[in-house]
């Protein structure tokens, strides 16, 4: 595989973890009363997944590009 190609790829999926990391930031930041029911966090809760589950799929993605472009 193309080295330059490789690392393209991977600053793209480095620029989606870092595009996450900021909307998660700005969740994880809002104020929650905790007198409320725990229920109504709940859609706060799957936001925050949703983003981290994005921020683990591109690092998997560049460990494994990276391991098909410099297999040890």
């Amino acid at each position: 595989m193309n080295e330059t190609t490789a690392k393209r790829v991977i600053k793209r999926q480095f620029n989606i973890i870092v595009d996450e990391e900021k909307k998660l930031k700005r969740i994880l930041s809002m104020e929650t009363n905790d007198e409320h029911p725990e229920a109504l966090f709940d859609g706060l809760y799957t936001r925050v997944e949703q983003h981290l589950d994005k921020i683990v799929e591109a690092q998997s993605k560049i460990v494994l590009l990276q391991n098909i472009v410099n297999p040890d």
